[in-house]
């Protein structure tokens, strides 16, 4: 735990993001955390609220991966927060399978800062989260809570739903902003 500079409080609870960074300076890990037993080991510890940033800040502060992990993390951020889209919005989004969303989303390096809790199943039910080693369930239904999406039963009406032109749309923006992240990183590199 080192590498940690910063842990943000989720809401009102005792739960906590803890913050990686890699030697850039890019966020490249995320942990959930009770709060309360980080505090009993380490010394020094920064707390502040989580205020989540909007996708594209994201994009620009998180090391986001090349390939199709790096792609279903790119399309989990489109989902914009108080809204939810299943493993097949995603999975036709990105020409998938639904378990081939599912196995992205649970390899996710960075949970909650890339939202892979706002993944749900088709009907409505939460599905898994592997975030959180012991009631993954309901760690997922809370955050969904905190975003205010209504949670009744492990299941989320229909209305919370992202309309899928517009998961579309907004999974568009955020790729070809990271791409053009990318080709200034590159443009730089070969200049030096």
């Amino acid at each position: 735990m080192k590498n940690a500079d910063l842990l943000w409080r989720l809401g009102k609870s005792d739960l906590g993001l803890l913050v990686h960074r890699d030697f850039r300076g890019l966020v490249d890990k995320t942990i959930i955390v009770r709060i309360s037993s980080i505090l009993r080991k380490l010394n020094n510890v920064n707390i502040t609220d989580y205020v989540e940033p909007d996708s594209l800040s994201v994009v620009r502060m998180a090391k986001i991966p090349n390939g199709n992990l790096g792609l279903v993390m790119l399309a989990m951020l489109a989902i914009p927060r108080g809204f939810v889209a299943s493993y097949s919005d995603l999975a036709e989004l990105l020409s998938m399978t639904p378990r081939l969303i599912g196995l992205f989303a649970s390899r996710n390096p960075m949970p909650v800062l890339i939202p892979c809790h706002r993944v749900v199943n088709r009907d409505g039910t939460i599905g898994g989260y592997s975030a959180w080693h012991n009631d993954g369930r309901g760690i997922k239904a809370l955050l969904l809570s905190m975003e205010n999406v209504n949670v009744n039963g492990m299941k989320i009406s229909k209305d919370h739903f992202i309309d899928a032109s517009e998961l579309k749309d907004n999974f568009y923006r955020i790729y070809n902003y990271y791409h053009s992240i990318i080709s200034e990183y590159d443009s730089s590199e070969q200049s030096e």
